[in-house]
């Protein structure tokens, strides 16, 4: 799909798989709402060959599609703080994030957190958009989180993350020896009525599930993989807990371990389709620095 953006429009030419779709039809195929289309219909927001036409039009291969597609005001305070950039285009910004930080503020008004970090970002490279991520990391989980710059775009990626269509994977640094190289458990997950910030594994639980893999070990502790079909909270770290291989100092589901002062949990990978390309964008990060243990090497299997 050729493309360009123009200020806060973007600028679509029609190829052979939107030709014959109405721009009704169109709006619809990007998960936009009905409020949304009826604003960009009431206030004109988009234009077909320079003109603005009913939403009724079929679209040709060839002919120009103008959208009001992103929004102007960094809408939280500014942090000045080091960011690793994995990925960003025109539309997305994924990052490296470092552990101990927290995503978003209780608010607009806090500023120690990455959503404050990335609207310094904006500010300084001239991106006047709303900070927007589209999922979450716990505050001690490390590794790759995505933000949207362009708020027409988000309702399609939200869209992929509620039928799992972005996929990601974790590293994990774990007490012990998985019982099998690979497996994967699927035990339904519930909150635990006695302690109102755990989870734990239950038959009358939310369906969960999660593919393990060892990959490297020593006598004491192992690296292994996780990726997830389901999502649901502290869902790896339940998980693991339950096969009584919890995650090095997890502060809930495990222990202290000394040379680890975090929970050793990293999001190293994330594939996802690109929103208006739809082409698959496939990021991976390594394993952090303090995932190292210095006191005896990890050997690979």
């Amino acid at each position: 799909m050729k493309y360009k953006v123009i200020n806060d429009q973007l600028i679509i030419e029609i190829d052979k798989t939107t030709q014959g779709q109405t721009i009704l039809e169109y709006f619809h195929s990007m998960h936009l709402s009905k409020k949304t289309i009826h604003l960009l219909r009431q206030n004109k927001e988009y234009l077909y060959n320079h003109q603005f036409v009913d939403y009724n039009q079929v679209l040709k291969k060839g002919d120009l599609l103008q959208i009001k597609t992103f929004e102007k005001g960094i809408d939280f305070e500014c942090f000045d703080h080091p960011l690793d950039i994995v990925y960003e285009d025109e539309f997305l910004l994924v990052i490296n994030k470092e552990p101990g930080m927290i995503i978003h503020p209780e608010g607009k008004q806090g500023q120690h957190t990455l959503v404050n970090v990335v609207a310094n970002y904006y500010k300084k490279t001239n991106q006047n958009y709303p900070v927007r991520f589209i999922h979450r990391l716990d505050r001690d989980t490390s590794g790759l989180i995505m933000f949207c710059k362009c708020t027409l775009l988000q309702p399609l990626l939200d869209y992929q993350i509620a039928n799992k269509t972005i996929k990601k994977g974790y590293y994990a640094l774990i007490e012990g020896h998985l019982q099998r190289k690979e497996m994967t458990v699927n035990q339904g997950i519930a909150r635990d009525r006695h302690h109102n910030q755990k989870m734990i594994v239950s038959k009358q639980g939310k369906t969960a599930c999660t593919h393990f893999k060892e990959i490297k070990s020593n006598k004491q502790i192992s690296l292994v993989s996780a990726f997830l079909e389901t999502g649901r909270k502290h869902q790896i770290r339940v998980h693991l807990a339950s096969l009584n291989h919890p995650i090095l100092s997890d502060p809930l589901y495990g222990k202290p371990y000394p040379k680890m002062p975090r929970l050793a949990l990293h999001a190293y990978y994330l594939r996802f389709f690109h929103p208006l390309t739809n082409q698959v964008i496939t990021l991976q990060t390594k394993t952090p620095p303090d995932f190292c243990l210095q006191s005896e090497p990890i050997s690979q299997h």
